[in-house]
């Protein structure tokens, strides 16, 4: 729907002049006269003179391209958001690789190396104490044969290869 001065103003377009200085527009606008140069640069605003504007045009361009920013809003992937999108993600990934340090500097958290070192330790140790279990389970009973103390000692390896192939 288009609306002229007299429509939008609810006067005479006579009273009113069409063409207004760029101080004049700003303070209309609500934004500072730096904004109305950036606009002019973007291709939003065009001027009609030195440090003029035509007033209709200017506010139906302003508020195209404030309804057009509207509508970007929420979907950063879209043409020239895409940098801001991709600023925001590493911003994001910044702060939470901070924030791992700092927990870990807390003591919150473990690196990964150090839980991985210190699991093999204790399979190690969990390992040698099994595999030990043949020979002192041997020497308390003696009533077993030096071949069935052999036949446990096969049994338990193949059981640890079998976890070690990832076959419980």
């Amino acid at each position: 729907m288009e609306y002229d001065l007299t429509d939008l103003l609810g006067e005479p377009a006579a009273s009113h002049p069409e063409i207004v200085h760029e101080r004049q527009l700003a303070g209309l606008l609500g934004i500072s006269r730096q904004a109305i140069g950036e606009h002019v640069a973007n291709g939003v605003l065009k001027r009609a003179g030195r440090a003029r504007f035509d007033l209709a045009a200017s506010v139906k361009a302003y508020c195209a391209h404030l309804r057009e920013h509207a509508a970007r809003a929420g979907r950063p992937s879209q043409g020239g958001d895409a940098l801001k999108a991709e600023r925001l993600r590493l911003t994001k990934a910044q702060a939470e690789a901070q924030e791992a340090k700092n927990r870990l500097a807390a003591g919150e958290m473990v690196a990964a190396e150090a839980v991985s070192r210190e699991w093999q330790s204790i399979l190690r140790d969990v390992r040698a104490a099994v595999l030990a279990v043949p020979s002192r389970y041997g020497a308390t009973m003696p009533h077993l044969s030096a071949n069935d103390v052999a036949a446990l000692d096969r049994e338990i390896r193949a059981a640890l290869e079998g976890l070690a192939d990832g076959n419980a």
